[in-house]
């Protein structure tokens, strides 16, 4: 990282430096819990948001012609202007979302994926921006969006991109239902140099983990930690990316032809190690889990309902299996054990597939469930329930197949 990117302390002057520091000493926050005072309380998506919006402010200025990869309503064109500043010409290109009535009138708006320029010429764009949208393309779709980005971003433009870090998302069970698969810092850097882009800039939003013990540190900025505060964690991530639960890349781009063939097959075993992990995000309901085997969770008897659930994720259009692993400890005579589900929707979720835990499970140690479902439309939550009954184990690493 050059010297122009260096760390976050070097937007302070000394004074406001050796201020800050003591304002977030341990002993002026011990005084501040003698008292009562209570702490300011945090919105993590205002957090994340404003850290974005301070990023964006640095962009790489004086573009003229300036291309936004998804852009989900009028908001977000608001948002750019009062950020990075007006620009000639902004185009926006977006799939997923209608045309907003009430659009800027200086904004031209291309309904189609981000892989699909085609409206675009070639070399026209000073400035690319995909803010928080990488993640929600399929493999083949990141490949053909780093591929236009490359022929529409005239040579000495940006292709700028955020999105959250997989090696954070995993390890803290964070799981988004539009979200397919995160990419690392290091792959995303390594995918921007396979499209032609000499990478410029690496910054992380959101200290999730210690840089020195590696400790994780809680994704909510409400939940206290005694060696970090919330100042320190956003000010820290800047010149710690790899450790953040963001990650934004700058890339200028260079006289080298993009590699798509490279790109397809780097994002391709990308997604065969990420997507096994992606799976397994399940949140723990009524269960609990076992202490000397975390891949477990115990119902007791008494505990009705989703033992666990999630992961909220996507899916493409097809026929898949879900695949539960239970351990049917015992059972009162008469009694039913439970069922295992796949649901769509959140407000109004609707079964696409169930299979009832068979009485042939009970101690007969792990056995597994398979539920069979078609999808129409994208997105999916699976669910193994109790129904209280009986003493149940389920396995948390459900697996997913086609």
């Amino acid at each position: 990282m050059t010297a122009a990117h260096s760390g976050a302390s070097r937007w302070l002057c000394a004074p406001l430096r050796r201020r800050l520091r003591d304002y977030l000493s341990a002993p002026v926050r011990d005084a501040l819990t003698r008292t009562g005072a209570q702490p300011p309380r945090y919105d993590i998506n205002h957090l994340l948001h404003d850290s974005r919006s301070a990023s964006l402010r640095t962009m790489p200025s004086g573009a003229d012609t300036l291309l936004s990869a998804g852009c989900s309503g009028a908001w977000y064109f608001d948002w750019v202007l009062s950020r990075y500043g007006r620009v000639r010409r902004h185009i926006g290109i977006e799939y997923y979302v209608p045309k907003p009535l009430d659009l800027q009138a200086d904004v031209e708006w291309i309904a189609n994926t981000a892989a699909d320029m085609s409206e675009i010429c070639a070399a026209s764009c000073d400035l690319v921006f995909s803010g928080q949208n990488l993640e929600h393309l399929w493999p083949e779709e990141v490949s053909g969006f780093l591929a236009e980005a490359a022929r529409v971003t005239r040579p000495g433009g940006h292709l700028v991109i955020d999105s959250p870090n997989r090696a954070l998302t995993g390890p803290l069970n964070w799981s988004h239902p539009e979200h397919t698969i995160e990419l690392t810092v290091d792959e995303a850097t390594e995918l921007m140099t396979m499209a032609g882009f000499d990478i410029t800039k690496v910054v992380g939003i959101w200290l999730c983990r210690d840089p020195r013990s590696g400790r994780l540190l809680p994704f909510d900025p409400n939940e206290p930690d005694a060696a970090w505060s919330v100042q320190e964690r956003v000010l820290c991530a800047r010149d710690n990316a790899r450790d953040s639960f963001l990650w934004w890349v700058e890339g200028c781009r260079s006289v080298t032809p993009p590699d798509l063939p490279g790109i397809q097959s780097r994002m391709h075993q990308i997604f065969e190690t990420a997507w096994p992990e992606r799976t397994h995000r399940m949140q723990v309901g009524t269960g609990m889990p076992q202490s000397n085997d975390p891949d477990w969770v115990e119902s007791p008897p008494g505990s009705p309902g989703a033992v666990l659930f999630g992961p909220y994720m996507p899916l493409k259009q097809g026929s898949y299996q879900a695949i539960f692993v239970v351990d049917v400890v015992s059972l009162p005579p008469g009694r039913e054990i439970g069922k295992c589900e796949v649901v769509v929707g959140t407000s109004a979720a609707r079964s696409v597939g169930s299979t009832v835990i068979p009485l042939t499970a009970v101690g007969a140690g792990p056995h597994s469930v398979i539920v069979e479902f078609t999808l129409d439309r994208r997105s999916c939550r699976e669910v193994c329930g109790n129904s209280g009954w009986r003493n149940l184990r389920v396995s948390s690493t459900t697996r997913l197949g086609v």
